[in-house]
């Protein structure tokens, strides 16, 4: 197990000697490879070193055994997922289908996602979600993998991708360019490499890490930890008029709700569950990794999760206005605590009491997710008699209204 997690380690510390500044996102690429059909975003302008950070993992996993596809050529069919063997369709009137290297490899890459066109994105996309692929009536299934992605969404050739394309990788992470202290130590870390991937020696192979996968999946959470995940994805995802199955959309929903002070109205589309799974696992290789993880965790690691996968109202700079709406969010948590609000309404769901019930509508005001849940309860209390239409919560609200 110790030898697991040294060479996870291991393999961080060469990247990170190669690659300059931008050590976080190394950390949060790294912990992403610990379970199962890994994949990630990798986002910056051009000349950040987005596909030499792709190049450096996917060496130091996999030597030169993996495949990268270019989404700035014209990728073909039989590239991305597999051509007919064409004497065998001839001569025997058999269609053998040959299953691309992209498709067979461990170790993917796709260098600027951002050109691919849709119909290879499509592939792609139907790769990512249900690990395998179609061709000519013939199915593969991929088993597990490592794949990365690197994109500059700013080029002026770029393909717009449905988000759902994007929710299909589990992180995304943003470079930054380098301060000028960093500049001169990758100035004479590239006059010692020569080439910095190059360089990049194998630290691990696939079977190792899917033997630290298979730990890393046995980890299990705190139930409080649990908990605060299943409640900050459900604070982003929210809202008590119905924005999903809802045309209209913040802010023009929010007109006239009691909550449009309230985060929920930042968010125009938020989070699929896929954003739930992905931070246990980020929090689960976390404690493996490193012996322990904490709340502060959840919330150092939720952007990477979430900034492909929610669409903001402010669009300027969205991982700033994500982070501003983590905070808020913590800071809630936090009161909650304070107000035993969980209980109150554990306490609620055994059994009615009106002193509870208005206790909970007092704090449910300033709360959307407990809102929620209490008007869950009121229906029933409605119907037993125990609380009459005007009365409840969702009346005095007004929560239909823009429904």
């Amino acid at each position: 197990m110790g030898d697991l997690r040294a060479g996870i380690r291991k393999l961080e510390e060469e990247v990170k000697g190669r690659f300059v500044g931008n050590d976080e996102a190394v950390r949060v690429l790294t912990l992403n490879l610990l379970h199962e059909r890994a994949t990630a975003l990798i986002r910056a302008p051009r000349g950040r070193g987005k596909s030499t950070l792709m190049l450096l993992l996917l060496k130091g996993i996999f030597g030169d055994d993996f495949v990268v596809l270019s989404g700035a050529s014209e990728v073909k069919r039989g590239e991305v997922v597999a051509r007919l063997h064409i004497p065998s369709l001839e001569k025997e009137g058999v269609e053998r289908v040959i299953w691309s290297a992209f498709v067979k490899a461990k170790g993917k890459g796709i260098d600027e996602a951002n050109r691919l066109n849709p119909y290879t994105a499509s592939n792609i996309y139907h790769l990512l979600q249900f690990g395998e692929v179609w061709a000519y009536g013939q199915r593969y299934v991929l088993g597990d993998f490592v794949l990365f992605a690197n994109e500059n969404p700013a080029d002026p050739t770029t393909f717009i991708h449905p988000p759902p394309f994007y929710d299909r990788f589990d992180v995304c992470v943003h470079l930054t360019s380098l301060p000028l202290s960093d500049k001169f130590r990758l100035q004479k870390l590239v006059e010692s490499y020569g080439s910095l991937v190059d360089s990049m020696p194998q630290v691990i192979d696939f079977d190792t890490l899917q033997e630290a996968r298979r730990e890393v999946r046995e980890v299990e959470l705190d139930t409080d930890l649990v908990a605060t995940v299943n409640v900050l994805i459900r604070d982003l995802q929210v809202c008590v008029r119905g924005r999903d199955s809802s045309r209209v959309k913040p802010p023009a929903l929010c007109e006239g709700c009691h909550f449009v002070h309230g985060v929920c109205s930042s968010i125009r589309d938020g989070p699929s569950e896929r954003a739930t799974l992905v931070l246990y696992s980020l929090l689960k290789a976390k404690a493996w990794l490193e012996g322990k993880v904490t709340e502060d965790d959840v919330y150092s690691l939720a952007p990477y999760v979430l900034v492909h996968r929610i669409e903001l109202v402010k669009q300027d700079n969205p991982l700033s206005e994500l982070r501003k709406i983590l905070s808020k969010q913590r800071e809630l948590n936090e009161e909650r605590r304070a107000r035993k609000q969980w209980a109150i309404l554990s306490s609620l769901r055994k059994s009615f009491s009106r002193e509870l019930y208005k206790l909970a509508g007092e704090i449910a005001v300033e709360d959307p997710v407990f809102a929620e849940e209490v008007v869950k309860l009121e229906q029933g209390w409605v119907s037993a008699g125990l609380l009459k239409p005007e009365e409840t919560l969702s009346a005095r609200l007004m929560l239909d209204a823009g429904r």
